[in-house]
């Protein structure tokens, strides 16, 4: 019975230490204190311990004052040298926690827009072609069946010129398993929307437009306990043309954006603020034919995308320390005590992101009903994730590398109906299936509004 007993303590007892582990991955350094403290030792691979005076064997020497001790009030003793970077273990330990997001997401979020713009351009050129079959003097009153996001349509209004608007939006998440910041698990998710307004004409067979597009993304960057917010503006232009069987249609354009980050100081738990700009510029093109038999057609699809963007150099701004340990047994005496931290400087990146798709649309003319079904396969090149790796060990060798995104399937359907004579619609849905530790789900509309 005593040996049960024993076991029995030493098996709560490991499994307090373990769970108080944990728990502290997702707390405050063990010394409370910012991970980038100048008072703390030197950089990792360097001396952060010397031999140095201490004065009446309580009050550390000036920086510098190393050396052996003089003076009948002197002692020899090992203190930390005040210079360089903390090498606590929670700092060791970060990897991608001590991260800032734009290394990690900035990738999907480029993928992301170019979808976005690409995907209201296709649809209005579709319901472009569909309006002028249908002779239509205004807005073009006939289904489409690509239907991305909400759109109106308003053909001819002045001289031939065509307005239309769309509107849409989405879901993602990046699925790694996360446990806690020191794993280096590259989790995170959010959602996006986007809008696209322009303008356009028709040549006989031909048409051409301008197109204004805006995404706005807002992530949590579990990863790093972080945010990531990008607000893009792009202005592009855009071609199309068809034959009686086929259409062939190409664009290209350019824009900024603004983007804002946090995460979290590992050591003393503040928020660490990032802002910085990024240029970018994108072009896509597609070619799609259109076959019909009865109430039913097929449309067989190669397209392809992409989009470049640069990210500036900017500034991570860690906070100065409020207040710092001191006091008898703690790392500081009062007189050695500082509050300054370095901030983090973040180099310009540079990410790309480029997808060719092969696809097929199935649609049924129902009268006032068209059932349809949107499948594709998509063939992507997107910049991987980097980011800081372990400067030790924390006892797991599972380091959960950035994704590198190769394939994926889009399976979507749904149904548009039309309304009286002036006000056709649909509603959509769907998902991106076979993209490694990646859900994506989307559900849309469309409306075309005769005047």
């Amino acid at each position: 019975m005593k040996l049960i007993r024993i076991i029995s303590v030493a098996l709560v007892a490991v499994f307090t230490m373990a769970t108080v582990t944990m728990s502290g991955a997702n707390a405050a350094g063990t010394y409370k204190i910012s991970c980038n403290n100048q008072a703390y030792g030197s950089s990792l691979g360097g001396i952060y311990l010397e031999k140095g005076i201490v004065y009446n064997d309580s009050t550390f020497g000036t920086v510098g004052d190393v050396g052996a001790a003089t003076g009948v009030n002197g002692s020899d003793q090992y203190i930390m040298k005040l210079a360089g970077a903390y090498v606590g273990n929670d700092c060791l330990y970060a990897g991608a926690a001590d991260t800032n997001g734009t290394a990690v997401v900035a990738g999907d979020v480029a993928r992301l827009a170019v979808n976005a713009i690409v995907g209201a351009v296709n649809n209005r050129i579709e319901m472009a072609y569909a309006a002028k079959d249908s002779s239509a003097s205004a807005t073009g009153l006939s289904f489409s069946t690509q239907s991305d996001g909400m759109s109106m349509s308003a053909n001819k209004i002045v001289g031939g010129l065509s307005f239309w608007g769309d509107f849409g939006a989405s879901d993602f998440e990046n699925s790694q398993t996360f446990t806690n910041v020191r794993l280096d698990s590259m989790k995170f998710d959010g959602d996006a929307s986007s809008y696209s307004m322009g303008v356009d004409k028709t040549f006989g067979n031909a048409l051409v437009g301008v197109v204004v597009s805006n995404l706005i993304t807002d992530l949590k960057t579990t990863f790093n306990d972080g945010t990531y917010k990008q607000d893009v503006d792009t202005y592009g232009v855009y071609l199309a043309y068809r034959t009686s069987m086929l259409h062939i249609d190409l664009g290209t354009g350019t824009g900024d954006s603004s983007i804002t980050t946090t995460r979290r100081d590992l050591g003393n738990d503040s928020v660490i603020n990032g802002k910085t700009t990024a240029d970018m510029s994108y072009s896509h093109a597609r070619i799609a034919a259109n076959f019909s038999r009865g109430r039913f057609t097929i449309m067989p699809s190669v397209s392809y995308r992409s989009m470049s963007m640069d990210i500036k150099a900017f500034t991570d701004d860690r906070a100065d320390e409020a207040a710092v340990i001191t006091g008898s047994g703690e790392i500081f005496s009062a007189g050695n005590a500082t509050t300054a931290v370095s901030d983090d400087n973040i180099a310009l990146r540079a990410v790309d992101t480029e997808t060719m798709s092969i696809g097929m649309k199935l649609s049924a003319n129902l009268g006032k009903v068209v059932p349809f079904l949107d499948v594709s396969y998509d063939s992507e090149d997107t910049t991987k994730a980097t980011y800081k790796k372990e400067a030790g060990t924390d006892g797991n060798d599972r380091e959960l590398a950035g994704t590198n995104y190769s394939s994926s399937m889009k399976i979507g359907a749904g149904i548009n109906f039309m309304l009286g004579s002036h006000i056709q619609g649909g509603v959509r849905a769907g998902s991106i299936n076979g993209r490694d530790d990646w859900e994506e789900n989307y559900v849309s509309g469309n409306i075309s509004l005769g005047f």
